[in-house]
């Protein structure tokens, strides 16, 4: 059976990889034709752009990896069937659970390496990758100047205005140029021609400048006008093309960019805040239930907004990321030591001591000595105080009066034996308890019951929409990388259905499964973030419909018998037609 195995593996791996490199490749084409408008005239460098297209990558991998999952499955064993190695299997009665296991373990090993990839590598290229935009963003488009129309060379201070520019020698007629980069005085000069050029640093422009004239009105002296005709100027004009800067302060993350446990703690603190809001809605509704039949106007104490700490414990509500984040902890946890005790092990085995010591530097041995010097010493200190204190407290206990207090250990605090120990036990505020606000803080230390009841039930619906959102974002990171042992199941018995389909039947079962896949995952983010359907499901409704489907359909083609009595996709044509005459005659 091994044999068989590595025989129907070894035939998923070639598909596997064409697919792959071409789906990505046409998924990739697509966003750089999207964001080819941004990076070009930018005067980036080509490792900028490099680095851009490295880091769209990941985000491309993600989404075409079960796509080529699938075409390979249904490329692989199509084949198997048309050249009857599926019937030959089957006469040395080999069923088709054992054909499809090493298929079925190759899929999950691709689920469990996606579910890693788009926890750990996905969300930090998504963050990098947003950052890079927002830095080539920021950066200006290089220098270009348009005839018959004012160019702002630089914002709001310098414009230009030129009837004809050749673009290959830089040369230009009738200029006109709005200097307002003085406050005190605004310039306008017209030059016959001219000649532009960026200066040695690439950033500043230079303009030459011949036969015109400058003319201006002092600011002082609004009164005066002044011209100025000249032979030749030139004029230099600073930062036309800036330096492309990084931003490495850009520490905030959307939903895209976190792992799963950052998620998780987004949730949590939702999940708090949510639960937080329904018992001030809870109070709220108590105590207008309670004064119903008064007619006065019922108020209950404000709630006082604690501020965030930053640490949020578990979430109350068990989902599957807080189950993830809890496995991945109790590894880190009990795994990490363990590895590290190992590689220690290794390390010293590999290089002992003398070894240790050789390979080290003389800087490196005096820092090492000396350090052992002061901890050893420290430690001796240590001993020394520890045996004088004791000392010290057998002989005071030796001179004790019968009845009298314990004479004072030096350097211990003196404690009053008449007055009762008070251990002080830090408050902690309570969020729901009622604020007394003092008269000169300018507001009133209760709010009517509809007030308090609207505003709890406002922040319920905005911290409901905020669970939503990043729960989608954490069903999703899972749903996508199941797709892998999904596709498994239903390209297997398609793919032997239909032996003869082909090409054909690769890429149109495989375009019409992608089309609806995708849709559904659309569809039921839509809805989740809606609050129409719980997150969990509306991420998971494609793998669960396209899983029984595939379960039904392997299901059938064990019960058959057979290799599959299907032909190519002309059968269902020729059911179609077939069918036609019976309803026009029962029409």
């Amino acid at each position: 059976m091994k044999i068989i195995h590595k025989y129907v593996l070894r035939e998923h791996v070639g598909p596997l990889v064409f697919a792959l490199s071409a789906l990505t490749s046409l998924m990739l084409l697509n966003y750089i034709a999207k964001q080819l408008g941004n990076l070009v005239g930018k005067g980036l460098s080509w490792q900028v752009i490099l680095e851009f297209f490295v880091l769209s990558l990941p985000f491309t991998v993600a989404m075409t990896l079960p796509m080529a999952v699938l075409v390979a499955v249904l490329y692989a064993f199509s084949r198997l069937a048309a050249e009857n190695e599926i019937t030959a299997m089957k006469a040395n009665g080999i069923s088709m659970r054992r054909i499809l296991m090493p298929v079925l373990a190759w899929g999950v090993f691709f689920t469990m390496a996606m579910i890693a990839f788009n926890d750990r590598l996905l969300p930090a290229t998504n963050h990098r990758l947003r950052a890079l935009q927002g830095d080539i963003a920021r950066k200006k488009p290089s220098f270009a100047i348009k005839e018959q129309i004012i160019n702002e060379v630089s914002p709001g201070l310098f414009f230009l205005r030129t009837t004809h520019l050749d673009q290959s020698t830089n040369m230009m007629r009738e200029v006109t140029i709005y200097d307002l980069s003085d406050q005190l005085r605004r310039r306008t000069i017209y030059a016959d021609s001219g000649v532009m050029a960026f200066a040695d640093n690439g950033s500043d422009l230079k303009l030459t400048l011949w036969n015109g004239f400058m003319q201006e009105v002092p600011k002082e002296e609004p009164a005066k006008f002044q011209r100025l005709y000249f032979g030749e100027d030139l004029i230099r004009v600073k930062g036309v093309a800036n330096a492309f800067e990084r931003d490495s302060s850009d520490g905030y993350k959307s939903d895209r960019e976190m792992t799963v446990c950052e998620l998780q703690s987004e949730v949590a603190r939702a999940e708090r805040d949510f639960f937080r809001a329904r018992e001030r809605y809870d109070r709220a509704s108590r105590v207008a239930k309670a004064n119903k039949s008064t007619s006065v106007d019922v108020t209950v104490p404000v709630t006082p907004i604690l501020p965030d700490t930053g640490r949020i414990g578990r979430a109350r509500v068990g989902s599957l990321g807080r189950t993830y984040c809890d496995g991945v902890g109790m590894v880190d946890t009990l795994a990490l030591p363990w590895i590290r005790q190992r590689v220690r092990q290794v390390a010293n085995l590999l290089m002992p001591s003398p070894a240790l010591a050789a390979t080290m530097g003389p800087q490196d041995t005096l820092k090492r000595d000396t350090t052992k010097a002061r901890v050893d010493s420290a430690r001796r200190a240590d001993s020394l105080a520890r045996a004088a204190a004791d000392s010290a407290q057998r002989a005071a206990a030796a001179t004790v009066t019968p009845g009298a207090p314990p004479p004072p250990v030096p350097g211990a605090t003196v404690v009053d034996s008449t007055t009762p120990a008070v251990t002080p036990v830090p408050v902690v505020p309570d969020p729901l308890a009622p604020q007394v606000l003092p008269p000169s803080a300018g507001f009133a230390s209760t709010v009517p019951v509809a007030v308090e009841m609207e505003a709890a039930r406002s922040e319920m619906i905005r911290q409901r929409s905020s669970i939503n959102q990043f729960a989608v974002e954490i069903h999703k990171k899972f749903a996508i990388s199941f797709a892998c042992i999904v596709f498994v199941l239903l390209g297997a018995p398609l793919a032997l259905r239909f032996p003869r389909g082909g090409v054909g039947l690769v890429i149109g079962v495989s375009l019409v499964v992608f089309a609806l896949y995708y849709v559904g995952l659309i569809a039921g983010e839509s809805l989740a973030d809606r609050d129409k359907l719980p997150p969990s499901l509306s991420m998971w409704a494609a793998n669960i419909i396209f899983t029984v489907v595939g379960l039904y359909l392997l299901a059938r083609m064990e019960r058959e018998g057979g290799t599959a009595r299907g032909g190519d996709s002309g059968l269902w044509m020729e059911r179609l037609r077939a069918l036609w005459p019976f309803r026009r005659g029962r029409a």
